[in-house]
């Protein structure tokens, strides 16, 4: 009705309403209507307005070839792109995923002296950081007379896409510090996960804090954000208060909150809520189904994942991928079931993993299957052949069972192909200090105060019926040199280091980089118990809950 009034007055060739009603159609999904009015103009080709808005109107309904089909025209007739076409094209590149077509761009932008324009070099920052490119993105960044908020929250972002999470951290603290500026929601979108990864709670509760004060707690992005992060800080009772706050939720939320009960070992409330979810009317995507596949590989409930898997094309439309195979080979090789495991591979019609042929050869080596670990092994040296991590847990599954030869065997291939494996560490975060602890470390200040503690306690949890599991030591040395070695694995000197420092009433929460071994699963069960403390540790894996003699894992992990 708007549009014929302005075509009844004479205004629709106006140079500054036509590329608004072209947005407007594009707004409304109605792209052809946009582009019928578009060649409607005699005079486009001399109209850079004209034809940004037609190509970002293409962009913006997911017609990528057609938006640069048209800018090729648009150069062929002699236009000369502006700083707003190029901000939408590089946005649109990113979401086409070429990257060799971002990196022409940005030629073409400096050549047409467009790379002084912020909202340019905040697209390219953002693209960059979508294809994994930081180091692209940073000389951007860094080469920026003047930054926005924009400019700031889109490298924190492309910092944390790629797990460089104490960059963000950094970023987060200069921007501050430096800019003076006021992180908006997009910002506190990009940090948290970081606060998630370094298991940062108190600097998560700071953010949480920030959001509070300037009124972004209403924001469903942000509301996922906080829930993912309290989840991934060990505390999920915190994230569900968020999200049940929300009165109106969306899949994102959802997916995040049955994620976090799922990494904390509250399983069953994982699946009801995944349940809940469908009563109110959300059908789970791709995402969710991983989530919950994955639950139930954790937590062991085999018959209730393949039943989900086997249902989901049929029940929720979405058609298998990788990592929903990758959840079901987990699931069946954590349950015992490895030759079904190796069967499912074989028939499943796709090439498999990585991650597929890892998680059943690590399966082998927790239940001692020689043979499938043998050809897992060697077909992950084919496809990864530079992943020092196969060569390890192979030698592993030859330790486990005595076959030190072959451990030999083993350490030889890596060492020619100049593979190293990588040091296990756990840390713990006390005020805004983390303090990093290796197996056997003495290198902390107070090493011989945290020994001292480790050697009480050791004789506490041996009166309360710990037998140390040396058959977990795989190094060929003698049995009290195994038991030697068990009492100071990274995360018990962290443990001991936070009994000296966390007040009684407070958790103890430490973070590791590998998964928890047995032994020191069992021994931290006991700690809890003799000490009357509760301790969160996350592994690779997951947080373990211990508190008075058992774990929230229920020892399946």
């Amino acid at each position: 009705m708007l549009h014929s009034r302005i075509r009844k007055d004479g205004f629709e060739r106006n140079r500054d309403l036509l590329p608004r009603l072209i947005k407007l159609y594009s707004v409304c999904g109605r792209i052809d209507d946009a582009k019928k009015l578009f060649d409607r103009m005699s005079k486009r080709n001399s109209d850079v307005f004209l034809w940004t808005s037609m190509i970002c109107a293409y962009a913006k309904n997911g017609s990528m070839m057609r938006c640069f089909e048209l800018f090729v025209q648009m150069l062929e007739r002699g236009v000369r792109p502006d700083s707003y076409t190029f901000s939408g094209l590089t946005k649109a590149s990113a979401e086409f995923g070429f990257l060799e077509l971002t990196l022409q761009l940005h030629s073409m932008v400096v050549r047409c002296g467009c790379g002084g324009c912020l909202s340019v070099a905040n697209s390219l920052i953002h693209a960059y950081g979508s294809f994994g490119v930081v180091h692209e993105a940073r000389k951007l960044f860094d080469r920026m007379v003047v930054r926005d908020v924009a400019s700031w929250s889109a490298m924190i972002q492309a910092c944390s896409s790629m797990g460089s999470y104490a960059d963000s951290m950094a970023l987060f603290s200069r921007m501050q510090l430096g800019d003076s500026l006021k992180p908006n929601e997009l910002t506190v979108v990009a940090l948290l996960p970081a606060c998630g990864f370094f298991s940062s709670l108190r600097k998560g509760q700071a953010v949480h804090a920030y959001v509070i004060r300037n009124g972004y707690e209403s924001n469903l992005i942000v509301g996922s954000a906080l829930v993912t992060m309290y989840s991934r800080c060990g505390d999920p009772d915190v994230a569900y208060t968020i999200f049940t706050s929300f009165y109106q939720k969306n899949l994102v939320l959802w997916t995040s909150m049955i994620e976090g009960f799922a990494l904390n070992g509250k399983y069953d409330i994982a699946l009801n809520l995944f349940k809940k979810m469908q009563d109110q009317g959300f059908h789970p995507n791709y995402v969710t189904l991983v989530v919950i596949l994955s639950a139930c590989s954790h937590a062991g409930f085999v018959d209730e994942g393949l039943q989900i898997f086997e249902t989901m094309q049929e029940k929720f439309g979405v058609k298998a991928g990788v990592e929903h195979y990758a959840c079901v080979v987990d699931m069946l090789g954590r349950g015992g079931r490895l030759d079904d495991a190796e069967k499912f591979i074989e028939n499943m019609g796709t090439r498999p993993s990585g991650s597929m042929l890892g998680s059943l050869l690590g399966a082998c080596q927790v239940h001692r299957n020689v043979e499938i670990g043998e050809r897992m092994a060697y077909r992950l040296f084919e496809l990864e052949p530079h992943n020092a991590a196969n060569y390890v847990i192979l030698s592993n599954v030859y330790a486990a069972v005595g076959q030190w030869h072959n451990v030999g065997r083993v350490r030889q291939m890596m060492i020619a192909k100049g593979l190293l494996k990588d040091s296990g560490c756990s840390w713990i975060e006390l005020k805004d200090t983390v303090y990093v602890f290796g197996a056997h470390d003495r290198s902390h200040w107070e090493s011989d105060k945290i020994y001292k503690v480790l050697e009480v306690l050791s004789e506490e949890i041996g009166r309360a019926g710990y037998m140390p599991a040396t058959e977990h030591v795989l190094l060929d040395v003698e049995e009290n040199e195994k038991k030697k070695l068990l009492c100071s694995h990274s995360e018990r000197l962290a443990i001991a280091f936070g009994l000296l420092k966390v007040p009684p009433e407070m958790p103890i929460r430490i973070a590791k980089n590998l998964r928890v071994c047995d032994d020191c699963h069992e021994a931290i069960k006991l700690i809890s118990r003799v000490t009357s403390r509760k301790f969160v540790v996350r592994d690779t894996n997951r947080f373990h809950h211990f508190y008075r003699g058992s774990c929230s894992c229920g020892d399946y992990w």
